[in-house]
């Protein structure tokens, strides 16, 4: 499929975040969308950013923290004009031929997200990413399709290992030099949304994500990682925060990956789908520079850069 950009457009940025509790940040390494209020009021802020620059965010969140008693900041986030999609229910993997278990996730997100918010989900993010998207998972292809679903995120593929997400667990972090980093952004491929020969459309993701660079990349003490998640994991932080486990640098080489990925979009005039998550940059970006960084950036090109929603991608499609 081809992706057809408006006349004004030199290029499309379809960033969006991933709202949940991270596992990897979480005691007993379960996801959720309880989202803590201190998440919560970060979560807003974001929302204050973009719209400074009059650009609309895209939230995929994991919808059991709907069945929360105060989701007040969700309506608010959808009342400024923001957008919301599923993320499932509890963040099951749609990499599955376990049809019961997918059709009752989708059921209950999509239900939720109807009786809580008034929405009806339009896109729907695969937890973890997944490096061939669903081409081995026709069943899930089925089920995502019975739900009312035709456009899915789940393709990605890490520039520097060609794999999926690889979880605080891994050693292989370790063998990865500065230079590699550098190169990651050269590395990218923007590959453009496909059709599965179900008809469910896939649009990828692309580059490393927040949770690739400062949890894994650039985490040069994963024993303190550990503690951390073990001891104060899902509990608020200060706002002078620095995560001990991480590179003192990481956010300047975070910010200097994303504006050489935006450098490169613009020169290919091409759409990049990066996807980031508002707990990550809750624990190692405070003061919220990466967004500001980014949208300061994209404004400062001679012609348009259009950050945009994955809905505004889908509005984009030609076959």
């Amino acid at each position: 499929m081809n992706i057809e950009l408006p006349g004004d457009v030199q290029c499309a940025v379809a960033l969006s975040y991933d709202l949940e509790m991270c596992a990897g940040y979480s005691p007993s390494m379960v996801n959720h969308g309880h989202i803590i209020p201190d998440l919560q009021k970060y979560t807003l802020t974001l929302c204050d950013i973009a719209e400074s620059y009059d650009v609309i965010l895209h939230f995929f969140y994991v919808t059991n923290g709907l069945e929360a008693e105060n989701i007040d900041y969700l309506k608010e986030i959808i009342n400024r004009g923001h957008v919301i999609d599923s993320h499932t229910y509890s963040h099951v993997s749609l990499a599955t031929d376990d049809e019961e278990l997918l059709d009752s996730e989708l059921k209950k997100a999509n239900q939720l997200l109807a009786e809580k918010l008034g929405i009806k989900s339009k896109v729907l993010r695969g937890p973890g990413g997944i490096i061939n998207g669903l081409n081995d998972y026709p069943v899930a292809q089925k089920v995502i399709l019975e739900n009312g679903v035709r456009y899915v995120s789940s393709a990605y593929k890490d520039p520097l290992t060609h794999n999926g997400f690889h979880y605080i667990n891994s050693d292989y972090k370790r063998s990865l030099t500065d230079k590699d980093l550098q190169n990651a952004a050269q590395l990218t491929t923007f590959d453009p949304p496909y059709r599965y020969q179900s008809g469910l459309i896939e649009i990828p993701m692309h580059g490393l994500t927040d949770r690739n660079w400062f949890d894994m990349h650039y985490c040069i003490r994963p024993d303190e990682f550990n503690e951390w998640r073990r001891v104060k994991g899902h509990q608020p932080v200060a706002t002078d925060w620095c995560a001990p486990w991480t590179a003192p640098d990481a956010l300047d080489k975070w910010i200097q990956y994303n504006l050489d990925l935006l450098d490169r979009v613009y020169q290919e005039k091409a759409l990049w789908v990066p996807v980031w998550h508002p707990y990550t940059h809750y624990l190692h970006d405070r003061q919220n520079i990466a967004l500001k960084s980014l949208l300061e950036f994209s404004v400062s090109k001679p012609k348009k850069v259009w950050i945009c929603t994955l809905r505004d991608v889908i509005n984009m499609l030609r076959s």
